[in-house]
């Protein structure tokens, strides 16, 4: 090899020595400043940390836990009840009593009336008083308080001596004070002193019985005396809150009729 090769080739191991010492400081420096930057990071996180334990002192996060239990304490008391000197007592008003309207009135009459009329009561324990209604019945209602009966539709028994109906019945001329409406429930009727309603019934003397001469009809046939009725209206007594006169459709026992059933 000629003095030449070997000069170059000494240059060529002089620059790749010098290259690496050169990679090798880059690679020094890269990894100091990393090293430099992580512990600024772990130097700023523990003083966070020791700024955060030195903020909670401990007396401090006592009264703080020990007041919010005793607020809490303070609102799961129950509250204490008024008394009346706290404030002007009233006691309730309990509401104005309702007029003994009720379908299910096992006996819907006075105590003392006897049942003999099964749709009104011509005495009663409970009737209203009136008296705050004159002017409306006098001027709304006269019609209802003429000297004649109430029309209805009690049947005629206009015949000889020698004819015999095969029902019994009574007919009554009556005044009630409560009576049975179309929808079976019953009201008070206008009747007193001053302001009287009569009707005309009739009624069985033995409704749901065997008519008479029963023997006499087909053995395929069962008469039995049935109780007819008609709706006639009258002035009637409401409560809503005070008295009031209206106008309603009552049942009335109209005859006695004998219906033969098969069977």
């Amino acid at each position: 090899m000629t003095p030449m090769w070997i000069s170059l080739l000494k240059v060529l191991l002089l620059l790749s020595a010098f290259v690496g010492m050169i990679v090798y400081i880059k690679i020094e420096i890269t990894n100091r400043d990393e090293a430099e930057v992580r512990a600024a990071k772990t130097e700023a996180d523990y003083e966070a940390l020791l700024a955060i334990k030195k903020n909670e002192e401990p007396g401090e996060s006592a009264s703080y836990h020990l007041q919010r239990t005793d607020t809490e304490v303070q609102s799961e008391q129950p509250t204490p009840p008024r008394h009346p000197s706290d404030t002007k007592y009233r006691p309730p008003q309990s509401p104005p009593r309702p007029l003994r309207n009720d379908t299910k009135e096992r006996n819907p009459c006075a105590k003392d009336e006897s049942q003999h009329l099964r749709n009104f009561c011509t005495n009663v324990d409970d009737y209203p008083d009136l008296s705050g209604l004159t002017q409306k019945l006098k001027n709304n209602f006269a019609k209802f308080f003429s000297n004649d009966l109430q029309p209805t539709d009690v049947s005629s028994r206009v015949g000889g001596s020698d004819e015999r109906f095969l029902c019994r019945s009574i007919r009554k001329l009556v005044y009630p004070k409560k009576g049975m409406r179309a929808d079976d429930t019953w009201q008070f009727i206008v009747n007193n002193d001053e302001y009287k309603q009569a009707i005309q019934i009739e009624e069985c003397e033995g409704a749901d019985q065997p008519c008479d001469f029963a023997a006499n009809f087909p053995q395929s046939y069962n008469p039995i005396c049935k109780q007819h009725y008609t709706q006639q209206t009258l002035a009637s007594i409401t409560s809503d809150g005070e008295l009031d006169v209206v106008q309603h459709s009552f049942k009335i026992p109209s005859c006695c009729k004998c219906a033969l059933k098969t069977g």
